[in-house]
């Protein structure tokens, strides 16, 4: 059986003196020993996991991975954002990616993966990458191939459901279509929806607000959904984004 990522990061972590003692508690052996917190440890280890010449380049993408899942601390995603970023390796890519669509697949992802992929990766230059490699190329693979329905649970339902929520500042231009399709799978009509009010109240939201409404009528959704008349009647005016004109939504 393959070590998952997690196991190589716990492998890593005991070859550097930290071993795990309790709930968000390591033991390090240095001198004197210290009790440490997940963030303590991903501060001490997050940079050198990317830095560590003994590990391949993929092995380095897995074990920050595998200390994002032990700890959940924002800091080996900023270590682990700068060494993708900053590599060329198609493998490294494609690893990055993987780990993250498996995160994404659960019922509760990590907390500040979600803020991570809302504040940076969805966020300008990089949103279409970040969302196609998340969710749009799969959805445009089963809209292709008439499998759509392949959305209405599993993991896949749980990634799409989590992406579509968190994916407001993307360009309408880069989500539409997936937008248009996730909305035939009755599962995720309250994900779009959610998705719609999202891409209306980011600050850099983005959606046209006629193609909007449309869409949103289509989702057919209960008539005491929260926030459905104040959606609906704000694309009627044509706005845009809730920054642009704040006095336009209902109290």
């Amino acid at each position: 059986m393959s070590a998952t990522d997690a196991d190589l990061a716990l492998r890593y972590l005991a070859d550097s003196g930290f071993t795990p003692s309790g709930p968000d508690r390591w033991r390090w052996d240095g001198t004197p020993p210290e009790e440490m917190s997940g963030e303590d440890v991903a501060f001490h280890t997050a940079f050198a996991i990317t830095l560590d010449e003994g590990l391949d380049a993929v092995r380095r993408v897995r074990t920050a991975l595998g200390l994002l899942d032990l700890t959940g601390a924002f800091e080996v995603l900023v270590h682990l954002n700068a060494y993708v970023c900053d590599n060329a390796d198609p493998a490294v890519i494609d690893a990055f990616w993987a780990g993250f669509r498996a995160r994404m697949a659960v019922p509760e992802p990590i907390e500040h993966l979600r803020l991570h992929l809302r504040t940076y990766w969805f966020w300008g230059h990089t949103a279409r990458t970040a969302f196609d490699a998340l969710l749009g190329d799969d959805v445009r693979h089963l809209a292709a191939t008439g499998r759509l329905p392949e959305l209405a649970a599993g993991p896949l339902h749980l990634r799409a459901r989590h992406v579509l929520e968190d994916s407001g500042s993307v360009g309408w231009d880069d989500k539409r279509d997936v937008y248009q399709a996730a909305a035939t799978v009755a599962e995720l009509r309250p994900a779009v929806f959610r998705a719609l009010l999202g891409s209306y109240h980011a600050v850099s939201g983005r959606l046209d607000p006629a193609a909007a409404l449309t869409l949103l009528d289509s989702l057919h959704l209960p008539a005491d959904t929260e926030h459905l008349p104040q959606l609906g009647a704000v694309l009627r005016k044509g706005v845009a984004n809730h920054y642009k004109d704040p006095a336009a939504w209902p109290v």
